[in-house]
């Protein structure tokens, strides 16, 4: 079952939370690999817009892509992104945020649908005082890595 489905069916879910644009938002917990801090994103020429540059991390290059555009939002200039990494079918991605908070546990009582339908957040959750965005990160990286090879999503 996606993100989405368990978002919409009313099941407890284990997120990461994030800021990004000055907004919480939080994805699937097995979506995540690590986090990582205080390291520097290389820029790369010539390369898409969404694309910030590679992180070498023990070794590896991993691409590092910007989400806020997808979200409608745009990240924080000049500071050095914390990066959640990921897998997905292509391989690891990272994820640009300007903050990477928590593990949450959100109940199911407490998930939303979202106000807008059709896009990356699938549903609104209040944990505590907060309120937090539920991102399908997964949906929301292989469309970038379609519309990033040409293809129609």
């Amino acid at each position: 079952m996606s993100f989405s489905e368990r978002a919409l069916t009313g099941e407890e879910m284990q997120v990461v939370a994030f800021r990004i644009g000055g907004e919480l938002h939080a994805c699937d917990i097995l979506l995540v690999q690590e986090v990582v801090t205080r390291m520097p994103v290389h820029a790369l020429p010539d390369m898409p817009e969404h694309l910030l540059g590679v992180l070498r991390l023990r070794g590896e290059l991993v691409p590092v892509v910007d989400v806020a555009p997808a979200l409608e939002l745009r990240l924080e200039a000049g500071r050095t992104p914390a990066v959640l990494v990921t897998q997905s079918d292509a391989g690891r991605v990272g994820v640009a945020a300007e903050a990477v908070h928590e593990v949450m546990t959100v109940p199911a009582e407490a998930i939303r649908p979202a106000p807008h339908a059709g896009g990356y957040v699938v549903g609104v959750a209040r944990v505590g005082a907060q309120l937090v965005n539920l991102v399908d990160l997964a949906e929301l990286l292989r469309d970038q890595a379609t519309l990033s090879h040409g293809e129609k999503p």
